[in-house]
C-alpha cells in the first residue's frame, strides 16, 4: 500500500507567496535566505530566531494575504509553524523545505532540495495540495508520535548529537549514521537486559477501531468504543496521521489509507528480534506475530509504568498515560508528488 499523501485537490502555485526559516534550526543557513531571494524575489521572506518571532511572523504572513507559506527548518518546525497557521480562520496552504535532520513530512510530501522545490514553485509547475492530518494528545497536534523505544532511541540520538556539536564533528552530526550509532551503541545495549516489558491497556473512546495486515486488509470484528483494543505487553507504542518516521523510515503504512482514522502500531518484539527485522520495518513491509497495527479515531492509553514520550522527533519527558484521538482540523499541504 502507497505511503504517499492522499487523493489531491487544487494545481497551485497561485497567488502571494512567503518563506519562513528558522534560524535555530541546525541545517539552516544564512546562504539559505540568499538562495529565496534569489529564486524568489517577490517572496515575503521570514527569518525567527524565537517563538515570539515566530507569532510575530506569522501575524504578518496573515495580514499581507500570503496563500502559501515555504517552511525550513526540520519537522518540530513544521509543526509548530502548522499549530500556529491553523489558529486563524483563512490558513494559508504549507510548504515543507528538506532542511531538517530526519525529513519525515519532506518525505512524505516529496521534497527534494530547497533550491529544486523553489525553483518548481517559480516556474510555475503544476504541483497540488494535499491535507495533513494531525493527532490531538492534550493541547498538542502533530503528524506523528510514540512511547518506548522510539523515544528512547530518539532520546539518544539527540544525546549524542548535542555532544558531537561540541566537537570538530559538528558538521557530521546530523548523518544517517550518527543515529545508527546512537541506536546500536546506546539504546539496543540498554534494552536487552530489560528483566520485564511494559504492559499497557489501549481502550477504544470513539468510533470503531480494527486491526490491519501488513497489506491494509482488516483482521477479525470492528472493535466498538468503550472495548479494550489491546492489552499485554509493548516496548513500543507509536501512532500517526502520516507515513513516516525521520530518515524516511516507513513506520505507517496505513496511515493515510482511511480520513477519518489514525494508525496506531503496538510492538511486542524483543529487542533482537527488532535488530534483525530493521530493514523490513524500515521499508514498511515488516509483518510479525507480536507486532499489531489497528486503525483508530479516539483511544485512551494506559502504561503499567512511565514510557519515553516523542511527538514529532522531539522529546517529551515520560508517560504512562495518554488520551489519543484524530484532529478535527487538517492542515493543507504542497506535495511535491
Amino acid at each position: 500500500m502507497s505511503g504517499g499523501p492522499p487523493a489531491t485537490r487544487h494545481l497551485v502555485p497561485a497567488g502571494k507567496v512567503a518563506v519562513m526559516l528558522n534560524a535555530n534550526a541546525g541545517r539552516v543557513r544564512r546562504r539559505h535566505a540568499a538562495l529565496v531571494q534569489r529564486i524568489l524575489p517577490d517572496a515575503l521572506l521570514l527569518w525567527t530566531r524565537s517563538l515570539e518571532e515566530a507569532n510575530d511572523g506569522v501575524e504578518a504572513l496573515l495580514e499581507s494575504g500570503v496563500e502559501t507559506v515555504f517552511a525550513g527548518g526540520g519537522d518540530g518546525t513544521i509543526i509548530d509553524l502548522a499549530n500556529r497557521l491553523l489558529r486563524y480562520e483563512h490558513t494559508p496552504r504549507l510548504g515543507v523545505l528538506r532542511l531538517g535532520t530526519g525529513n519525515a513530512l519532506a518525505t512524505w510530501v516529496g521534497a527534494r532540495s530547497m533550491a529544486e522545490d523553489l525553483a518548481a514553485w517559480a516556474r510555475g509547475d503544476a504541483l497540488r495540495e494535499t491535507s495533513m492530518r494531525l493527532v490531538e494528545a492534550g493541547t498538542e497536534r502533530f503528524p506523528f508520535g510514540g512511547l518506548g523505544w522510539d523515544a528512547a532511541a530518539l532520546n539518544d540520538y539527540k544525546q549524542l548529537k548535542e555532544r558531537m556539536e561540541a566537537t570538530a564533528l559538528r558538521s557530521l552530526s546530523q548523518q544517517l549514521w550518527v543515529y545508527l550509532a546512537a541506536i546500536f551503541g546506546r539504546t539496543v545495549p540498554r534494552l536487552a537486559i530489560e528483566r520485564s516489558p511494559p504492559n499497557v491497556e489501549i481502550r477504544v473512546l470513539r468510533g470503531q477501531a480494527w486491526r490491519v495486515r501488513a497489506d491494509g486488509t482488516p483482521i477479525g470484528e470492528r472493535i466498538p468504543a468503550g472495548s479494550i483494543l489491546y492489552a499485554g505487553p509493548a516496548h513500543m507504542l507509536a501512532f500517526a496521521t502520516t507515513p513516516y518516521y525521520g530518515y524516511a523510515i516507513h513506520m505507517f503504512p496505513h496511515a493515510t489509507s482511511v480520513a477519518s482514522h489514525m494508525q496506531l502500531r503496538v510492538s511486542a518484539m524483543d529487542v533482537g528480534t527488532v535488530v534483525n527485522e530493521i530493514h523490513r520495518m524500515w521499508t514498511g513491509e515488516l509483518e510479525h506475530e507480536k507486532l499489531y497495527d489497528f486503525l483508530v479515531q479516539e483511544v485512551d492509553i494506559a502504561f503499567d509504568r512511565p514510557m519515553p514520550y516523542q511527538v514529532g522527533g522531539d522529546a517529551r519527558g515520560v508517560r504512562d498515560r495518554l488520551e489519543l484521538a484524530v484532529a478535527q482540523v487538517a492542515m493543507p499541504v504542497v506535495t511535491f508528488r
